[in-house]
C-alpha cells in the first residue's frame, strides 16, 4: 500500500534563525495540522504528541515526506 500525503503551508514565522511552520497534512483517510521547525534541518516538536494515533509506518512516511516538502520549500525561497 502506497501512502501519499499532500501538504499546504498555513503559516511560517521566523524567530532567531528558526522557522516555525504550520502545515496541513492530508491523505485519503487522514487530515492533521502539524507544527514543524526548520533551522537547516526539519524538526517536529512534541513529535509523539502530534502523531500519537498514527501507525508507525504511516508516521515514518509522513515524517519523511513532510521534511522533504519543507526542504524543497526552503530551497525555492533561497
Amino acid at each position: 500500500m502506497k501512502i501519499q500525503f499532500d501538504f499546504k503551508v498555513l503559516n511560517v514565522v521566523e524567530e532567531n534563525g528558526v522557522k516555525s511552520y504550520i502545515v496541513q497534512c492530508s491523505s485519503e483517510n487522514f487530515r492533521r495540522v502539524i507544527k514543524a521547525q526548520y533551522d537547516g534541518s526539519v524538526y517536529l516538536p512534541d513529535y509523539h504528541q502530534q502523531l500519537w494515533d498514527i501507525q508507525s509506518h504511516e508516521r515514518t512516511v509522513l515524517d519523511i515526506e513532510l521534511a522533504s516538502f519543507i526542504i524543497k520549500n526552503e530551497n525555492r525561497t533561497v
